[in-house]
């Protein structure tokens, strides 16, 4: 099924004007050019990544990792050690990381930072059914590294709210799950 424009819910938008250094605009013009799209759609695609993700890795002190550097720690790894890592870190970091930015821990601060969490990958869906959050999460790194994923999801949430994760599907490249608020 295609969605046309007029399908898709109007997004309210403001008008904003800007000062920025000519370097920098002609560095965004040429990016804009190489990316066939509009400077606004450049400059608004930068301003949601920041919303979501960038303001959050500047405050937990997060520093980019290339996926191959991912493949070559994650690839040699026992399976047991992987699950061991991910679920001291799920229950400690990830709660941690929700007091953080959120001051306290509940269902909503842990949904959101399940976006947040999410937003840094290649793609991720999250989706709400009224009753059950449903992600999908898309990292292209390999198998070991799902499984970890896996582990520390299921750990965070089930030492924050709790409540059980059910994992739909698993792979090397991305991993489905979902699970509901008490």
């Amino acid at each position: 099924m295609s969605h046309t424009r007029s399908s898709r819910p109007r997004v309210k938008t403001d008008t904003v004007s800007f000062r920025v250094p000519s370097d920098v605009r002609i560095i965004l013009e040429d990016e804009a050019r190489r990316s066939k799209v509009t400077l606004n759609t450049l400059v608004t695609q930068i301003f949601a990544r920041y919303a979501s993700w960038g303001q959050f890795s500047g405050r937990l002190k997060l520093l980019p990792v290339n996926k191959d550097l991912l493949r070559e720690i994650f690839q040699p790894m026992q399976k047991e050690r992987i699950i061991e890592i991910a679920k001291r870190l799920g229950e400690t970091t990830g709660r941690e990381e929700i007091l953080f930015l959120f001051q306290q821990i509940s269902p909503r601060t842990v949904v959101e930072y399940m976006d947040v969490w999410a937003s840094h990958f290649d793609a991720c869906k999250h989706h709400y059914d009224g009753k059950t959050h449903f992600y999908t999460v898309h990292h292209d790194v390999n198998l070991n590294f799902s499984i970890f994923t896996k582990e520390y999801v299921s750990s965070m949430i089930q030492s924050t709210i709790p409540s059980t994760v059910r994992f739909e599907a698993m792979s090397p490249n991305a991993l489905t799950f979902s699970f509901e608020l008490p």
